[in-house]
């Protein structure tokens, strides 16, 4: 029987991978890593030493260094938490190496003793996710005593079978070879050496080492010797010369070729790139969950309620993940003077408004809402899909294949927006079906994403659409509205099911058809994925192709959320939540791109953005969503023409109805028309001044001629395990055990330079004030809200207020406390 050595990669810095895990089949094979193994829920069938065990819920188990074993699913679902720990971590001692460890709690009876295992792996899970101040050094402390706890209660002398299989015979050969580099790997060490010392010929041994291992012996040495450099190069100083000598290469142009062949950079670009992110808040996140290799199938995990199993094992302080570790607080004190002049600004956030789709703008419900928010915020721009959607029924044809248009739906829906004083930012799109040139739909509604048959019919229909909106709303009103050509056409075969040429040639008829009515007329697209922003030249082909073609666009508009996949929206493995920074990075990425064109001069529009693009990510409805908002709003000041939140209301179905109140919609407003914290984050922006007189993390404060106002928020980061798409964690209920860390923002505020009688009004939304969903749990989180209730709930939306009035002020200070997730505006207004 063939067995596989298995390279196992650590996380960054540590000697050890932790991660959440299920498996399929993994089959026989072999590494110099211990590894532990937890489930949390189901059962596994695995082979070790020789044995057969059936592991169930709760139980745990040691594979010693280089112990052949292999793992299957049982009929059960399974969940392990998997520790791949580095036997050599005590330099100079080999104390894991020099033992084995016998733990099977499957066979074991003294529970006591693995309690405080499941403890410590507990506790560094907890650590990892939450990422805290001093995080790594408590997460090896803890490994420390783990594996403290495993050498004084289940460790043995190491000791072999004197009647060994030549199988065995083999596997001891390799572990005398790999642990004589790992204790060598400085020194030069060569085959005929390595041959000698286990008493075969030269060649035997090459065949046997590749064989066995996968690789050649000179290939381990150096991968060995360059893992050895990766510690140096991040954890020293040590220059590049001497970092090559201690790992054992000949010289340094050598060092420097193997290293740039693993890793892609060089010695010096990696040390670089290692100080950055040791500062960085896009620090890669831990723990990852393990993709399928070639060493079996390792099923990535999707959201199974299972931490709370592990985390029930956390001793105190940590009794549940929702409670916060500590009263931990950042103190900081903002001075504001009121007679600077400021910079004039944008409220670049309420220039557009998005909806699902145009069909849904018929129901009263909607419109009741959307009303609601321009009487209170006043937007000048919505934008939504399937303006042209069979369901609309814009769009027929005559037996002889005449075209034949119906405005009825349309003039309804525009009527209605621009008597609350709402403009539309038109999506053209999606596809007629009389038009579609193929069958492929989107959502549950089934939007069409075929290109059209007939180029003509297309623009004719588009043609007649704008005259139609020119003729009943007049020319100057439809010159200022934009015209968006698609929605994410890179988004292949998920919205658009043509190639990335047929819609540059699709665009590029809508605009002739658009600017045949209007030269003025404002037409731009292409809506673009943020996924693409990033890792495609889309951007550069598009605008190229434009310019080749000399092909107007007005305005580029793309898309961002927080998900990512490495391997674009394609991709079979879960999404990674990004760092806080990842926002205004892709709006830098495209303007960087944009200014490498030859258009550099275009508006630039976000039509969609928001934390998740799943319409049931449970934190859109909390207080999480406040501060989201409006650091990210701050942050993009300048950047943008508009801001296009996705999406006003819940009232939204592209999987389907919202099956709760709080069914993590990406609506400001659910269902039932109540206000989430997301909708109050745009009220409190939109009392801002237009002028900035100071910005900080946490804090903007602006003037509005005599009137001065002062926005600070506490943003919280979501955790590690949950950036690495594992949402065990969260639930209807809870939703709050997912961030990084919890601590109050405790500031001093001072005001300078005032000058009279001000009236100080104070804005307070945080869990305790104003969090509509932190209410409907108090309630008793009602599936379906009666009359009564929903009454109850809405006088429990919205910021606490506190007024006082400030006589004859030349400068004024106050303390506030700014929980997690929270947000506090104070606002002063002279009176004269």
């Amino acid at each position: 029987m063939k067995h596989r050595y298995e390279f196992i990669e650590h996380h960054e810095n540590k000697p050890f991978k932790l991660f959440i895990n299920s498996i399929d089949h993994i089959p026989f094979h072999w590494h110099k890593e211990i590894e532990i193994i937890y489930v949390l829920k189901g059962s596994i069938d695995i082979f070790v030493d020789k044995q057969r065990f059936i592991l169930g819920e709760e139980d745990l188990l040691v594979v010693n260094s280089m112990d052949i074993h292999k793992l299957d699913a049982t009929n059960e679902e399974n969940v392990l938490l998997t520790l791949q720990l580095d036997p050599g971590m005590y330099q100079g001692q080999n104390q894991l190496t020099k033992q084995r460890i016998d733990c099977n709690s499957s066979r074991q009876g003294e529970e006591g003793i693995f309690a405080a295992v499941r403890a410590y792996l507990a506790q560094m899970m907890w650590e990892l996710s939450k990422r805290g101040d001093g995080y790594n050094d408590k997460v090896m402390g803890f490994l420390h005593l783990l594996i403290g706890h495993f050498v004084r209660y289940f460790s043995s002398p190491e000791t072999r079978d004197d009647s060994l299989s030549s199988s065995n015979q083999d596997l001891e050969r390799l572990r005398r070879i790999i642990q004589f580099v790992d204790e060598n790997y400085m020194t030069k060490i060569n085959l005929n050496q390595m041959a000698e010392q286990e008493h075969l010929s030269f060649y035997y041994f090459s065949h046997f080492f590749k064989s066995k291992i996968g690789i050649s012996f000179q290939k381990y040495l150096t991968l060995v010797r360059l893992e050895k450099a990766e510690i140096q190069l991040r954890e020293t100083s040590k220059n590049i010369i001497d970092v090559a000598a201690d790992c054992g290469f000949a010289n340094v142009k050598l060092f420097n070729k193997n290293f740039k062949e693993k890793l892609g950079v060089t010695p010096s670009e990696y040390r670089q790139k290692n100080e950055k992110k040791s500062v960085s808040s896009a620090e890669k996140h831990l723990p990852l969950t393990k993709e399928t290799t070639e060493y079996g199938s390792y099923i990535q995990v999707d959201t199974v309620k299972v931490l709370d199993g592990l985390y029930k094992h956390l001793p105190q302080p940590w009794s549940s993940p929702e409670i916060s570790s500590f009263d931990q607080s950042v103190q900081g004190c903002i001075v504001v003077d009121a007679k600077l002049p400021g910079e004039e600004f944008v409220h670049h956030w309420n220039q557009l408004l998005t909806a699902g789709r145009a069909v849904e703008g018929l129901r009263q419900e909607w419109r009741r809402q959307l009303a609601d928010i321009q009487l209170e915020q006043s937007f000048k721009y919505i934008r939504f899909h399937g303006i042209f959607n069979d369901e609309m029924m814009v769009y027929n044809e005559t037996d002889e294949g005449k075209p034949l248009y119906n405005w009825s739906y349309v003039d309804e829906l525009y009527d209605f927006l621009l008597s609350v004083n709402i403009r539309p930012f038109v999506e053209l799109g999606f596809m007629p079906g009389k038009l579609r040139k193929s069958d492929e739909t989107l959502f549950w509604w089934k939007g069409n994403i075929s290109p059209p048959k007939d180029m003509g019919k297309w623009k004719g229909l588009v043609g007649s659409f704008v005259r139609h909106c020119i003729n009943r709303y007049g020319m100057s009103e439809v010159k200022s509205w934009y015209f968006e050509v698609w929605n994410e056409p890179d988004a292949y075969e998920i919205c658009w099911a043509g190639t990335k040429e047929e819609y540059f040639e699709f665009y590029c008829a809508t605009v002739d058809a658009i600017k045949a009515i209007s030269s003025e007329l404002r037409v731009g697209g292409p809506a673009l994925n943020y996924i693409t922003v990033w890792e495609t030249s889309w951007i550069h082909d598009f605008l190229q192709y434009n310019f080749d073609h000399d092909v107007n666009i007005d305005f580029f508009s793309f898309h961002s959320y927080s998900e990512y996949w490495p391997d674009g929206e394609h991709s079979t493995g879960l999404s990674n939540t990004k760092p806080p920074g990842f926002f205004t990075d892709t709006i830098h990425k495209v303007r960087e791109r944009i200014a490498n064109s030859p258009f550099q001069s275009l508006e630039l529009h976000l039509t969609e953005w928001n934390f998740s693009l799943y319409p049931r990510n449970l934190l859109h409805d909390t207080m999480f969503m406040a501060p989201f908002i409006i650091k990210n709003a701050v942050d993009s000041i300048g950047l943008l023409q508009s801001l296009g939140f996705w999406t006003f209301t819940d009232i939204f179905e592209e999987t389907g109805a919202g099956e709760s109140p709080f069914h993590g919609g990406f609506g400001l407003i659910n269902m039932q028309g109540l206000k989430k914290p997301s909708y109050y984050a745009f009220r409190l922006l939109n009392k801002l001044g237009h002028r900035v007189l100071e910005r900080g993390q946490h804090f903007i404060a602006t003037r509005e001629h005599d009137d001065i106002q002062l926005l600070v928020w506490n943003y919280v980061h979501v955790d590690a395990l949950f950036s690495s798409g594992e949402w065990s964690a969260i639930s209807e209920k809870n939703r709050y055990s997912v961030f990084e860390k919890n601590e109050s923002l405790e500031l001093e505020l001072k005001f300078a330079g005032l000058e009279g009688d001000y009236k100080m009004t104070r804005h307070t939304i945080d869990r305790e004030h104003g969090s509509v969903f932190d209410a409907w749990v108090q309630m008793g989180a009602p599936g379906f809200p009666c009359r009564e209730e929903i009454d109850f709930l809405n006088q429990k939306s919205g910021p606490a207020l506190h007024t006082a009035t400030l006589a004859e002020a030349t400068s004024h200070t106050l303390n506030i406390t700014v929980p997690p997730h929270g947000v506090c505006l104070i606002t002063l207004n002279r009176i004269y």
